[in-house]
């Protein structure tokens, strides 16, 4: 997690020696994601003014990293590594969070540490409460808070989007009928092609571009009458028949967007970072991660859920459906998560979102939730994932089935495109190793 205090006011002689992060990058030879990098790995401390909110960093540590990371001959004088060093390796036991598995990169996008998550630095909780989508889209992609303007203009982009006519077309030919994460993965190669028509966009236009569009693929029209609102989740309810875009349900949808907006490395992440990697645009990275919601195992857990409700809104008892699961050796859907054995604290905000919904829409499904909760606990001493809340939240809303997954991919894109901008930052190309499990080496005469 990103070390960081306050700098409070003081004389001059303090100002003097502190550094912006341009400057310390300057300083360092390195780009501001190499800097950032640093930061997360603890090898250097940022610090902020009482007022405002630029990171800072001490000249005198500064210049002792410059001693360590500074090039002689070609090479570094010593061994730190860069930013950019992609090595898989070997874990002989499980890591820092308790979850088995590999390192395979450095980011200092998100961190998961004793299963606590944090956006660059700020606790999941925090953001959640008091962050906006757009908000948390600019502070992913930038590494720092944005001010009220670049927020009030991604908003406005968001709101005023527009579907390029061809790219449109691109979608009609997919049909309405298409799953919406099909139509989400769709739009990419076609919104590419229209891009390359026109002038040049800097990476972070084009990731707004990107944000901005995703909304108007899925395959409904808004409702005639049907209010929209401000920003990602004012639009997104435009979808919802009978939405009036209400302050509280913006809000529960923003909260929602939010909580699925960045996990660190996982299966969809890692797709987009290796496609970066290899020096593709962002379209193709987003389209990547698209493709591998597309499996049953990382993307597929909120169609589940979805049909585990309507075997209970059927009448089918909890106790009945979750026999299913386990005579199948299957985990019930939306519980259990390896990386968080005491419980997803995404899962635990999501549920205090749908009890607070759950006073104005009703509260039948989110009854129904908590004793698929109760008796999977009871079972198989397993708590909630995201994707669990993320799918009652969504359906609280008034979402058609199969968009709880749409609602997560356009979250999570945010995340994807953060991902890929830091992989442009300071590029290596992701080239993981194998061990070899066949046949010996064997002569073909």
């Amino acid at each position: 997690m990103v070390a960081t205090r306050n700098f409070e006011r003081a004389g001059n002689s303090e100002r003097a020696g502190m550094m912006t992060a341009n400057e310390a990058a300057d300083q360092l030879g390195v780009k501001l994601g190499t800097l950032y990098a640093y930061v997360s790995r603890g090898w250097l401390k940022s610090y902020r003014r009482k007022v405002g909110r630029q990171a800072l960093y001490r000249r005198a540590d500064i210049e002792a990293l410059r001693g360590v990371v500074s090039t002689e001959r070609g090479r570094r004088g010593r061994s730190l590594p860069a930013a950019s060093t992609w090595v898989t390796v070997a874990q002989p036991k499980s890591i820092d969070d308790g979850a088995p598995g590999v390192i395979v990169a450095e980011s200092a996008v998100s961190s998961i540490n004793e299963g606590k998550l944090a956006y660059r630095g700020y606790p999941i909780e925090e953001i959640v409460a008091h962050a906006s989508f757009e908000e948390v889209c600019l502070l992913l992609w930038s590494g720092e808070r944005p001010v009220a303007e670049e927020i009030a203009a991604l908003r406005a982009e968001i709101h005023g989007a527009q579907m390029p006519p061809s790219v449109a077309d691109a979608l009609a030919a997919v049909g309405d009928d298409a799953p919406p994460l099909l139509r989400l993965a769709a739009l990419m190669p076609s919104l590419a092609a229209w891009d390359r028509r026109q002038p040049p966009r800097t990476r972070i236009d084009r990731a707004k571009l990107i944000i901005s569009q995703l909304p108007l693929a899925l395959a409904q029209p808004p409702a005639p009458g049907t209010a929209g609102g401000p920003g990602m989740a004012g639009r997104l309810l435009g979808w919802v028949p009978g939405s009036t875009a209400s302050e509280w349900e913006v809000a529960a949808l923003d909260r929602v967007l939010i909580a699925c907006a960045e996990h660190e490395l996982n299966a969809s992440t890692f797709a987009a970072r290796v496609v970066a990697s290899t020096g593709a645009d962002l379209f193709a990275s987003v389209l990547a991660a698209l493709c591998s919601l597309s499996g049953p195992i990382h993307g597929g857990a909120c169609d589940r859920i979805e049909a585990m409700f309507a075997e209970l809104e059927t009448g089918a008892r909890v106790d009945e459906c979750l026999a299913v699961f386990t005579s199948d050796h299957r985990l019930p859907p939306g519980f259990g998560h390896a990386i968080y054995p005491d419980g997803d604290p995404r899962a635990a905000l999501l549920r205090q979102v749908a009890q607070a919904m759950a006073k104005r829409r009703g509260r039948r499904l989110f009854e129904t939730a908590l004793r698929v909760e109760a008796a999977v606990s009871k079972r198989e001493r397993l708590r909630p994932n995201l994707d669990f809340y993320l799918t009652v939240c969504v359906r609280m809303l008034g979402f058609q089935r199969s968009m709880p997954a749409a609602i997560f991919a356009i979250g999570r894109a945010s995340g994807w495109i953060a991902h890929a901008l830091e992989q442009y930052a300071d590029n290596r190309l992701i080239r993981p190793r194998m061990r070899y499990r066949g046949a010996p080496l064997r002569h073909w005469e």
